[in-house]
């Protein structure tokens, strides 16, 4: 009995140790998200070609439109609208990135302005499939028609 009470001490010194030496990750929440959100500008995805049709029509139409996260819903330009999602927060690698589009993952992450190994991320549940990737607590992007959008927290 003696020994055997030694060893889950042990143990338990081991696990302490061990959870005192891993970085804090904050838990993700839908504080972080919910409100109102600017889209305050829009510029060619990565993986473009260049010659590619541009979507400059699409943009002038929503950069500057607001998006709002609610519990039961979220309002905003049509393609981003929804009734009912289904929120979900992730944690992705750069290589996640919308939806795996980047090219050069982890250099086109560090130059979209994202940071670390794993990236916070929204998906919504929506018909879309949009997916929103936090650069900070408050700039997030998105990715549409080849085209990587910013929105910013109000």
């Amino acid at each position: 009995m003696m020994a055997s009470m030694r060893q889950f001490i042990r143990l338990v010194v081991i696990l302490l140790t061990i959870s005192v030496s891993l970085p804090a990750v904050a838990a993700p929440s839908q504080r972080q998200f919910l409100g109102r959100w600017l889209i305050t500008g829009a510029h060619p995805a990565p993986w473009s070609v260049p010659g590619d049709a541009p979507s400059s029509p699409f943009d002038a139409r929503i950069v500057g439109k607001a998006i709002v996260y609610e519990r039961t819903r979220i309002t905003g330009p049509r393609l981003l609208a929804c009734r009912h999602p289904a929120y979900q927060l992730q944690l992705v690698p750069p290589e996640g990135l919308f939806q795996g589009g980047l090219t050069a993952p982890a250099a086109q992450a560090t130059a979209l302005g994202f940071r670390g190994d794993t990236i916070l991320t929204l998906q919504t549940g929506c018909a879309g499939g949009i997916d929103f990737h936090f650069v900070n607590q408050s700039t997030v992007l998105f990715a549409l028609d080849n085209m990587v959008y910013t929105i910013s927290k109000q």
